[in-house]
């Protein structure tokens, strides 16, 4: 990222507060509200939808991501 870029500008995704992620009907996959974004506006709401293998990836990644300085009490999955 460059110094000094700001977050603001731009489109962004980001997580809608308040809304979890949730199993799609299907069962299938999960599905993760965001709003879409520009310059601070919103202009939609819209859902990632990923199977739960594309789920698993990620929920590692994060993770990974995340190291020794995560939130360990908060995931169970982090506890040691």
């Amino acid at each position: 990222m460059t110094k000094g870029h700001d977050l603001a500008q731009g489109w962004r995704l980001d997580r809608i507060p308040g809304k979890r992620v949730r199993r799609l009907a299907d069962d299938r996959g999960l599905a993760l509200p965001l709003w879409i974004v520009c310059d601070g506006e919103h202009h939609a709401d819209a859902h990632l939808r990923m199977s739960l293998t594309e789920a698993e990836q990620l929920h590692a990644e994060l993770c990974l991501a995340l190291g020794d300085d995560g939130p360990r009490q908060t995931l169970a999955c982090r506890q040691d």
